[in-house]
C-alpha cells in the first residue's frame, strides 16, 4: 500500500536529521509523480503513539505514498551485529528511492551466508544491503561517489565534512584498513568499525 519509506533515529522526543530526510521524500515524491507531499515533522509530531521513554533509540519507520497518505511506526533499535562480509556483485540491480519492497536485497543478503554484504555494480563498490559505507585509508574516511542509495546520515557526514566522496573500486579496496556502515539510525560514534580482513579480497 504504501511504495515508499523513510527510517529516522527517535529519540527524547525528537526526530533527527529531519532536514535531510524531507530532503529525500520531497525528491522521491518529485521524480515518481506524486500529487500531494508528506511533511515529516507534521506526520511524526502529530502521531499519537511517539514513545516516552527517555534515552532509548527508536526506530521511526514512515510509510507513504503518491497520494500523501502515511503510516507512523516505532519499534525498539538495536545496533546490528556484523561478523562476517562478502562481496556481491549486483548485476543491473537498482535502488535509487527508499523503496518499502526490498526482496531482492534480503534474499541476496540470504544467499550469502554472511552477516553483511558489500554491493558491487561494473567493479565500483555501492553500499551494505542496510547502509552506506565508509572506508578509511588511514588518513580519510571516504564514501563511494555511486551509492546504491543516497543515505540521509551520509549526506550529514558529507555536509560535516568528517567522509568525502570518491569513487571505490573492487579493485582498489586493498588501500583499505577499515569500513564503517553509515545509516540514519547510526551516529558516527555509534557506527561499528569493521575489519576488511574479514573479506577475501584475492
Amino acid at each position: 500500500m504504501y511504495p515508499f519509506f523513510e527510517t529516522i533515529r527517535y529519540i527524547n522526543g525528537k526526530a533527527e536529521n529531519l532536514y535531510f530526510h524531507q530532503d529525500r521524500v520531497n525528491h522521491t515524491l518529485l521524480q515518481s509523480g506524486a500529487k500531494k507531499s508528506v511533511a515529516l515533522h507534521h506526520v511524526i509530531d502529530t502521531c499519537e503513539n511517539k514513545p516516552s521513554c527517555v534515552d532509548i533509540v527508536y526506530k521511526c519507520r514512515v510509510k507513504y505514498d503518491l497520494m500523501g497518505r502515511y503510516h507512523v511506526g516505532f519499534e525498539l533499535y538495536t545496533i546490528k551485529q556484523i561478523k562476517s562480509l562478502s562481496i556481491v556483485d549486483i548485476g543491473n540491480q537498482s535502488y535509487p528511492y527508499k523503496y518499502s519492497n526490498r526482496d531482492w536485497l534480503n534474499q541476496l543478503l540470504k544467499a550469502t551466508g554472511t552477516d553483511e554484504v558489500l554491493l558491487t555494480q561494473n567493479g565500483l563498490v555501492k553500499d551494505a544491503t542496510y547502509a552506506n559505507l565508509a572506508f578509511h585509508n588511514g588518513l580519510k574516511w571516504i564514501t563511494p561517489k555511486e551509492p546504491l542509495l543516497y543515505g540521509t546520515r551520509r549526506a550529514q557526514l558529507i555536509q560535516d565534512g568528517i567522509i568525502t566522496e570518491e569513487i571505490v573500486t573492487v579493485e582498489g579496496l586493498h588501500q583499505f584498513t577499515v569500513v564503517k556502515p553509515v545509516n540514519a539510525m547510526l551516529t558516527w560514534e555509534e557506527a561499528p568499525m569493521l575489519d576488511l580482513n574479514m573479506i577475501d579480497l584475492k
